[in-house]
């Protein structure tokens, strides 16, 4: 665990990236699986994470983050969309996917 804060307080922003650098594909999987199995309001996930490789869209987000050059920069751009609106849609599907991936009946949830 002292590894874990120790790396936590090791972080820093990136102000410039190396566009030739690219983040490896393996890097990216583990990235994406990293942010699936964080934790997040009762399991929830009340967010869409992007990851956008494409130019020509980026180069569109630009403008919208302040003209940032990371947003174009970088080989990946992720992009973490906040669901704001929480419905019954969004808990039943929580549920079923609780269900189905817990082999519980939904009534027993």
């Amino acid at each position: 665990m002292n590894d874990y804060i120790e790396n936590l307080n090791w972080r820093y922003a990136t102000k410039k990236f190396n566009s030739e650098h690219h983040i490896s594909d393996a890097d990216i999987e583990k990235l994406q699986e990293a942010i699936r199995l964080s934790a997040s309001s009762y399991g929830l996930q009340p967010y869409h994470v992007f990851v956008i490789t494409d130019g020509e869209l980026r180069q569109k987000l630009k403008p919208s983050s302040w003209g940032q050059g990371q947003i174009t920069d970088a080989s990946h751009l992720i992009v973490f969309a906040n669901q704001t609106d929480f419905d019954a849609q969004l808990i039943d599907g929580y549920i079923n996917n609780v269900s189905e991936t817990r082999n519980i009946p939904e009534d027993g949830l």
